[in-house]
This record gives C-alpha cells, structure tokens and sequence, in this order.
C-alpha cells in the first residue's frame, strides 16, 4: 500500500468466505451485542464493512484501551529518534514528584516495566502523583498486572520530551504518511497530561490503518515509519499473563501494551470491545467499536466467534465470487443499536400511565418519577436533585434524544459539566408488570444505562443498572415509591 487511500475487494477475491462473515455479523447479533461498526480486511484490503446508525465511515469513536497501543507507538518512535531507552527509570523524566528519596522498587522502574504492565503495585492509580507515593507490592519487571497508570506515565515522558500533546507528537511521524484524519484528540487527563489510558477518539478506519502498520513491521508502503525491530518487540510475546487475565482469550501473553492472542496474532484492545485483532500469518486484520459494557462475557464470545467463522474460511487462494452472499452481508452491514426485547403494550399500561409515583430516599437522588405510554413509545420522566428530567423510548425502536444531564456528581476524570450527550432508547414488556428500558450513550463516552420499572398496584420498583467508566455514577441501585 503506497498511497493513504485503503484498497478496496470482494471477500472472495481474497480467500474469505462472505458467507462467513455473515454468520460472524449475525452470531453477535444473536446474542444481543451491542456492535457499533466491524470492519474486515485481508492482504491489505477493505472486504467488509458496517456501521450501526448513528456511526458512519467518518464518525469518530472512542477507542479506550486501545489508545494505550498508540502510546507504545510514540515511545517507539522517540526511541528512534535517540531521545530515550527502554531501560532508563521512570524517575529520571519525573522529578517533580521524587524530591527525595523514594522506595526502591519506584526508582527500578523502569520504560520497558512500563510498557509490558509490569510495574511494582497491583492496581491502577488515580493519577502520576500517586504512583511514586503509593508504597509498592512488589518488584518491578516481574509479573504483569494491568494498570493504566502505566501508560500514563508513559504519555508524559512523550509529551515532557516533545513538547506537544500525544497526537500532535503521532501525527506528523505516524498519522499523516497513513492518511489518518487529521483532527482527532486524546482526552485530556486531569493530571495534565492526555489521557493515553483511555481518551483517544478516532474513526475505525484510522484504527485499521495504524493497525496495518503494525502488521507490516512499522512500514506503510515504501516507508519505514517506525523501526521493524521495536514493532516486533512490541507486538510480540515479552510477558506471561495468563494468571492475572480475565478469559482464555488473553493468556496468550502481553507485549508493549499489546496483546497477543491465539494463532500468533497480536491485538489492540480496548474496554467495551473496542479491537483490531491482526493476524499477520494469514494477512487478516478484525477492526470492530461497540459498546458491550456490563457484559462480561461478550469480548470473549465476539473473538471465539471471529475465529469459528471468518478465520476458520479462510483459504490461500480465491474464491468463486458469491453475489448472493455478498448481497445477504451488505444487507447485514447495515446495523442497528441492540433494541429493547418485549412487547408493545401490555393491559397494566393505560392504568400507570401519567401516574406520579412520589418516591422513598434514595442513593440516586429520584423524589418521583412517572411514566407516559403512547402507540409507537413512551417516556419516563423524574426529578432528581437537578430538577426534572425526561428519557423517551421507543417500542420495537429507537428514540433519539440529548441526555438529560450535563453534570455527572462522582466523576474525577474527564466528564465537562455542561455538554449534551448523545443517546437513544428503547424499552419493551417483559412480563404483565414489568417494563424494560435500555438507553445507548453514543458520544466522547460510550455506556449504556439499563432499568426495569416493576408496577404491582400503587407501588412501583425500579433497578437502575449503568454500564460506563466514571459516568452516570448516581445511576444506579434500587428506587421505589407509591402513587399519591
């Protein structure tokens, strides 16, 4: 690939099955995944690719951990550059927070503990500050234990060193020569550095491309844009971590902050399943964005599924062309937020319709709350301790709305007070008494905010459940009432 523009082909031109891809696509579906957009490519070509309204081809997402692979790229490129070595300590590039004698296991530590998780405390750390004073666990470059403070302090060193912000050190060294779009950011960190943990916002297709960089040992095209001998390193197995990794899935070891998978490939991965999962054997690349938080088992489910199908079709040579099947994909291609399973109506509705329920103390701050049913939707509308707000829902549908909040209580990252999220919802009877809402944040954040409203006479009981890193924190936990 010599020029920015991605290559396009026939999955059976390039030895995949579009039958195969489909029953990918469909088998998520099935077990209700919230997949935002899936994108597949081999020897170097765009095969497939579908996005769930409101995401398109140009719409930025948020990637999550996966920003911490871009941060072991730009480590990798300032130590072309000479400006660093990964056995330098991490106390040499910060001394404002070691103004004197600090333990042992903090000045040991070193860029390359850093870059494979193996750092000497046990959890992650609020900010940069914290982990020179937190008293340690343990030695450091022993045993993996993932924490994002250490790709952090990693991000600080690139930005101290170059003066400029994660993207703006990329950009013109990785990003740009690969036709990656120009405006996208890294959340900033409170810490005052970018959040490189968790914060950078870019298309899937920008994604697939740094991704492909990768694959072809830091080169795109002709050019070399990083050194194929730390792009091995930093995609290939440095450390074991099958003993502290949640699923099967990531045992396969860890490398620069990259994973390793099965079949000797290697992934960026991100929380919510955020990946792109590169097997440079076969010259296959899975990028996928979604939002699966409060689903603990749904990134293993997607990567097992990825390999019974589309891995497991893969042949060295051609295919017969399939319009059928190519025709069925397209049609695939064209996703849809996960929607609320449940009927319509049920003959509770009218009865509890427009009734206000005034409501007993609770942890989320609800007085009362009273739900409005109508042929096609409905809406739930509470008041809370920022006056009264409302969430509209579709049946068998979306409703899109702006989130009815602008400030999140809890949350010491990076939420601004004062912006309008994004989001839809649906809801649906599952039962005679039980109505379901599920509602997508589609925004900076991604997260989903799950509830059932129990009616049983004048009494109602609602579960609020969230699923969103530092967001949405007074959402959650039990709330009833009665009708006055």
């Amino acid at each position: 690939m010599n020029g920015k523009e991605l290559a396009f082909s026939t999955p059976e031109n390039v030895g995949i099955s579009s039958e195969a891809i489909a029953d990918f696509i469909r088998k998520l579906q099935e077990q209700q995944l919230c997949m935002h957009s899936i994108l597949v490519f081999r020897k170097g070509k765009l095969v497939s690719e579908g996005y769930a309204t409101p995401w398109h081809v140009d719409r930025k997402h948020r990637m999550y951990s996966i920003s911490k692979s871009f941060t072991a790229l730009g480590i990798g490129l300032l130590l072309d550059e000479g400006k660093i070595s990964l056995d330098d300590p991490i106390v040499k590039f910060y001394p404002e927070y070691v103004p004197g004698p600090v333990h042992p296991f903090i000045s040991e530590a070193t860029i390359r503990d850093m870059l494979t998780m193996r750092d000497p405390h046990d959890h992650t750390l609020s900010g940069l500050a914290d982990w020179f004073s937190t008293p340690p666990t343990h030695p450091p470059g022993t045993v993996f234990m993932y924490n994002t403070t250490c790709t952090n302090l990693l991000c600080g060193i690139i930005e101290k060193l170059s003066g400029v912000t994660l993207m703006e050190y990329l950009y013109p060294r990785l990003l740009e020569p690969i036709g990656f779009t120009p405006d996208c950011i890294c959340i900033k960190g409170h810490w005052g550095y970018s959040w490189s943990g968790s914060g950078i916002i870019c298309t899937p297709r920008d994604l697939a491309r740094v991704a492909m960089v990768c694959m072809n040992g830091g080169r795109w095209g002709d050019k070399q844009l990083i050194s194929e001998s730390y792009i091995k390193e930093a995609t290939g197995r440095q450390t074991d971590n099958s003993l502290t990794s949640r699923d099967a899935e990531r045992w396969a070891g860890y490398g620069y902050q990259i994973w390793r998978t099965r079949n000797n490939g290697f992934a960026f991965w991100g929380m919510g399943s955020q990946f792109a999962i590169c097997l440079p054997d076969q010259d296959l690349l899975l990028v996928c964005t979604a939002d699966t938080q409060g689903i603990d088992t749904a990134e293993a489910t997607i990567i097992k599924t990825f390999w019974d199908t589309i891995f497991a079709s893969l042949s060295d040579e051609a295919l017969p062309e399939n319009a059928e099947a190519q025709a069925e994909l397209n049609e695939l291609n064209n996703m849809s937020l996960t929607i609320q399973p449940g009927e319509s109506t049920m003959p509770i509705a009218p009865a509890v319709s427009g009734k206000i329920y005034r409501l007993f103390a609770n942890a989320s701050g609800w007085s009362d709350v009273r739900f409005k049913f109508e042929a096609n939707g409905g809406s739930m509308i509470y008041t809370n301790k920022r006056g009264i707000k409302e969430i509209p829902f579709g049946f068998g549908k979306q409703a899109g709305f702006k989130f009815p909040e602008t400030h999140f209580p809890g949350n010491t990252f990076d939420i601004p007070s004062g912006k309008e999220y994004e989001a839809w919802a649906s809801a649906g009877w599952v039962d005679h008494r039980t109505l379901s809402i599920l509602c997508h944040l589609t925004d900076d954040h991604c997260g989903n905010l799950r509830l059932n409203a129990v009616f049983d006479g004048d009494r109602v009981t609602i579960l609020l459940k969230k699923s969103a890193e530092r967001f949405l924190m007074d959402y959650e936990g039990w709330i009833y009432g009665y009708s006055s």
